[in-house]
């Protein structure tokens, strides 16, 4: 059996472009950005799923919602908004002071504790990992 693959070229050109999308010095509401970036991800996604992209899918969408959960701490600005936001949420342990701006912020538990991926999802985010990819039935196979 043959494997499709998505080129790396076209993965990196489709980053590019969301990375584009989810600047964090935009000063967006983090819905307008889900909702910018929804039409580019479905269309990337049912454009592609022919191939055996589901690893390639599942990165993306991970990396995607880092990205997201960076501009959503940038737009708190401060940490005391984020420990309010986890406080409604139920947290109960202790806070660390983090850097809001930075990058690497994004991928700290207390930013996955207060944006779960089920989050973005009840955002209306399109989630890539949802896709099924591979084996799709074509309508001109005969």
């Amino acid at each position: 059996t043959k494997h499709t693959r998505i080129q790396a070229k076209k993965l990196a050109a489709f980053r590019r472009k969301l990375k584009q999308m989810t600047k964090r010095n935009g000063g967006k509401p983090l819905q307008s950005v889900i909702k910018g970036l929804n039409p580019l991800l479905r269309g990337f996604s049912q454009y592609f799923r022919i191939a055996d992209a589901s690893r390639a899918f599942r990165q993306i969408a991970s990396w995607l919602r880092r990205r997201l959960r960076s501009v959503q701490l940038k737009l708190w600005k401060k940490a005391s908004r984020l420990h309010r936001w986890l406080r409604q949420r139920g947290y109960k342990g202790k806070f660390v002071y983090m850097n809001m701006t930075s990058w690497r912020s994004a991928r700290s538990p207390l930013a996955s504790y207060a944006m779960p991926n089920s989050w973005f999802n009840e955002l209306g985010l399109v989630n890539l990992e949802d896709v099924r990819t591979g084996n799709v039935p074509s309508i001109y196979a005969g």
